[in-house]
């Protein structure tokens, strides 16, 4: 017979996409009734193992002693050893009344059981949730952050080191453990414990925020640089990295929800035209998703590689077909021009012209499309936008496209009710007059003004 003591964690969201549940924080909380966590020591550093920490950041490296304190629990001696029938069934032929036998009872150990760390262990820096780093799995006494982790007996004592990516500038930190079995476990590490989680705290100015039954999220910072991550942009190219902070207000009120989403799919920034470029990474978990926790707003880096002519960008996020918008500079404002020709597809999408001409071999097409329906709406460029004119259909050049800094988006998937301007470039000899656009629910035929 096995006993363990295991821990619940709330659902999880996945978008792109999954769910995770996690149950309401208690204001005072009445401490875990399994185990006992103790902070031996901690530092706060520019590099752990070899590794700068990110510019802004900070790593925060804790070693906590965890203890089993789980009392033992009573077990049928029976149950433990299994009970054998030595008569090999001939006991039940016998007759008169069975002999009565007292039942021995035993204690035994109830192991404290985790299932995965990352799950379930975060540092809260003024408020805001960092979750564990990745060099957790390196440094000496780390722990791979999702095995399985177990102390056998009551009384039993493990030691572990943990480590965490925080902002620089925080001053209030605290370990949370989520145990929605037994209790949470709140450490105080460094500062005020109240305002490492977020109480009394002063607001904290922000780009743009945005909120709603689902999630509360803020841009909260947005710079420009040549590398990310050691990978250089390539020329012509920069990385526009957003900070951000959100909160999931998903699921109910005794089981809140996490809401994990992968960036490369469902975030983007956009320029003022309507240029849009996904998501090349960030400060995502070790299977790349951006996470945001229930009880607490939690901190995320996200990277997009941009061209380094434009400046203005709004920051777009998508949680299965909701789409949200944060203005990552105050002045920006979506510009709408004048299309040369449009083509309604249905109720799918409609299609806009706005220009055409000659660079070098290639000619370039610039178009743009706003979606119509409720979900993201996948294009498929080369089969769906052809020139005619002259002796051959020409079809979009895939290298050359790529090569323009107003490509199309990758994936080439607009999301629900948003509108995306883009290029693509087409090799040719000839003059196209015509654009054929090969739709859903229609086709159409656009007539092309002369080359530039």
């Amino acid at each position: 017979m096995s006993i363990k003591s295991r821990l619940i964690l709330s659902s999880v969201l996945t978008f792109g996409f999954c769910l995770g549940a996690w149950g309401a924080f208690q204001e005072e909380s009445p401490g875990n009734k399994a185990a006992k966590v103790s902070l031996l020591k901690f530092s706060v550093d520019d590099e752990v193992a070899g590794q700068p920490a990110p510019q802004g950041r900070s790593y925060v490296v804790l070693q906590l002693e965890w203890e089993n304190a789980h009392p033992k629990q009573k077990v049928k001696k029976s149950d433990l050893e299994g009970k054998q029938d030595r008569t090999m069934g001939a006991a039940q032929l016998r007759e008169g009344k069975k002999e009565e036998r007292k039942e021995e009872y035993v204690d035994k150990d109830v192991p404290y059981v985790i299932p995965n760390f990352f799950d379930h262990a975060y540092l809260l820096a003024d408020g805001r949730t960092c979750p564990l780093d990745k060099l957790t799995e390196t440094v000496p006494g780390g722990y791979a952050l999702n095995k399985e982790f177990a102390i056998p007996g009551l009384g039993d004592r493990k030691n572990v080191q943990f480590v965490f990516l925080v902002p620089r500038e925080a001053e209030n930190l605290a370990f949370q453990f989520f145990d929605y079995s037994y209790g949470h476990i709140l450490v105080p590490v460094k500062g005020d414990l109240k305002l490492a989680a977020g109480k009394d705290a002063p607001a904290v100015g922000v780009l743009d925020e945005i909120k709603d039954s689902m999630v509360e999220i803020a841009a909260r910072s947005f710079s420009f640089r040549d590398e990310y991550k050691d990978e250089g942009a390539p020329e012509g190219w920069r990385y526009a990295v957003a900070g951000i902070s959100g909160k999931s207000l998903a699921g109910s009120r005794a089981m809140g929800n996490i809401i994990q989403l992968q960036p490369e799919e469902n975030i983007w920034v956009s320029t003022p035209e309507g240029h849009l470029y996904y998501s090349c990474g960030g400060s995502t978990t070790e299977d790349g998703f951006i996470r945001f926790t229930p009880e607490f707003s939690q901190t995320q880096e996200i990277a997009f590689l941009v061209p380094s002519s434009a400046e203005d960008y709004a920051l777009g996020i998508r949680l299965q077909n909701r789409v949200y918008t944060l203005k990552l500079d105050p002045k920006f404002q979506p510009e709408t021009a004048e299309p040369l020709a449009k083509h309604l597809d249905g109720r799918t999408m409609e299609i806009f012209l706005y220009g055409i001409e000659k660079d070098g071999e290639n000619i370039i097409l610039d178009l743009g499309i706003k979606s119509l329906v409720g979900s993201g709406l996948e294009i498929q460029a080369d089969q769906q936008f052809i020139l005619k004119g002259g002796e051959e259909d020409l079809y979009p050049e895939e290298t050359a496209t790529q090569a323009l800094p107003h490509r199309p988006p990758t994936p080439f998937v607009i999301p629900p009710g948003t509108f995306v301007r883009f290029e693509l470039a087409y090799t040719a000899k000839g003059i196209p007059t015509i654009l054929y656009y090969r739709g859903y629910k229609s086709e159409g035929k656009l007539a092309l003004p002369a080359l530039k």
